[in-house]
């Protein structure tokens, strides 16, 4: 071989070796953001599995209270202040993050707490006449 064909291969061999760098480097910057979004979206079902599970008052559980104001009534707290319940337990487990909280029906949304654009969804749970979404924000 000729030394021109010799420094022509070193050349394409530095390059192969900088393009797999660069793909290795690549793969560790996007990746963080795939795990934040999969820590958002346990965070989002454990808030909203923990809050439909909390009492309220006697036996009623906040699930209960908002299928039943849902359906028109209450048992232990008005519709209007389970809405100011749900907020101040959301805000105290949630260290000034922000949030979506959403409780809606056939008929359109019943409980709407909006305080982000870009968010990362829970898995919604239904209820026996609704349904509940957990969001928080990135």
């Amino acid at each position: 071989m000729k030394k021109g064909q010799i420094e022509i291969m070193g050349l394409v061999i530095i390059v192969i070796l900088l393009v797999l760098i660069a793909i290795f480097a690549l793969s560790f910057i996007i990746k963080p953001e795939q795990e934040n979004e999969n820590v958002l979206k346990l965070k989002a079902n454990a808030l909203r599995s923990s809050l439909l599970k909390t009492n309220l008052c006697r036996d009623i559980t906040v699930k209960d209270e908002i299928e039943n104001c849902v359906d028109g009534y209450h048992e232990c707290v008005d519709c209007t202040v389970l809405k100011q319940e749900i907020e101040k337990m959301i805000r105290s487990s949630l260290d000034n993050e922000k949030y979506n909280f959403f409780v809606s029906n056939d008929e359109g949304s019943f409980i709407n707490i909006d305080n982000c654009v870009d968010s990362v969804t829970a898995v919604s749970q239904n209820l026996r006449n609704s349904k509940v979404d957990v969001a928080l924000c990135w």
